[in-house]
């Protein structure tokens, strides 16, 4: 997940740059800045969050989050592993864990908290590995970007499964948070596919992002050769779902 940090209205226009949010985390952790975080999607800002909200404890995460991590088994992979907090948890149970996250500046902070597997990668970028379960928390779907990318990426999660394996996440589906449109247009992009703006500190960050519903879901399962089935809702919008073989 993506999010921006709150800015003063006298600063200038960002600059564009990139990871701003691994840039949040690092300073969150190592220099002792703490932030007001939020989100703004396709130009609609939500509630935002304390820059803590990355180093949470397990009593601090949501009904989803909890459940997933009580279903985890065997060798793990925590993708887009963020500060660590789920990685970390899962080792204090006893689990083999690789922590992967394409930030550089989140990796520094999980091998200075502790966590003994870090991969600094892009998820597409994995050639090999067999996981028993893949973790894609905190909307972990959307790094995909599109629904074709989320294709994709399925297809290429799958063959890191180890035999038996399953990949574990949690999604939104934001039908209500948009209008519906006044007429067709079959032009346009799909409601799950979002933009999203990142601020901090007088930067930006633009990038694509997809909350897909549970039927597309399902669909997409179903194109790659996966079975698919929703564990848990926490609310009438966000759930926890599972893709086995």
């Amino acid at each position: 997940m993506y999010f921006i940090c709150n800015m003063n209205s006298k600063e200038e226009a960002p600059v564009f740059q990139t990871d701003l949010l691994g840039r949040v985390i690092w300073n969150h952790y190592f220099e002792q800045q703490s932030s007001e975080v939020g989100l703004m999607i396709d130009g609609e800002e939500d509630e935002p969050m304390p820059s803590s909200y990355f180093f949470r404890e397990l009593a601090g995460m949501n009904d989803a989050e909890q459940e997933a991590l009580l279903q985890c088994r065997g060798r793990i992979l925590d993708v887009g592993a963020g500060a660590g907090c789920h990685s970390l948890i899962l080792q204090e149970r006893g689990f083999e864990v690789v922590a992967l996250e394409r930030s550089a500046r989140c990796c520094e902070v999980m091998r200075s908290r502790g966590v003994k597997e870090v991969v600094e990668s892009d998820i597409m970028n994995l050639p090999s590995g067999k996981f028993d379960t893949i973790l894609m928390l905190m909307n972990g779907f959307g790094i995909a970007g599109t629904e074709q990318g989320l294709v994709e990426l399925l297809s290429h999660i799958k063959g890191l499964l180890a035999s038996g394996g399953k990949i574990l996440g949690d999604s939104t589906d934001i039908q209500y948070f948009k209008e519906a449109p006044t007429e067709m247009d079959l032009t346009a992009q799909s409601q799950n596919e979002v933009l999203f703006e990142i601020h901090a500190n007088g930067m930006s960050e633009r990038f694509p992002w997809v909350y897909p519903d549970e039927l597309l879901l399902e669909s997409m399962a179903e194109e790659v050769g996966l079975q698919f089935r929703v564990l848990m809702y926490t609310d009438e919008y966000h759930f926890l779902c599972e893709f086995y073989q």
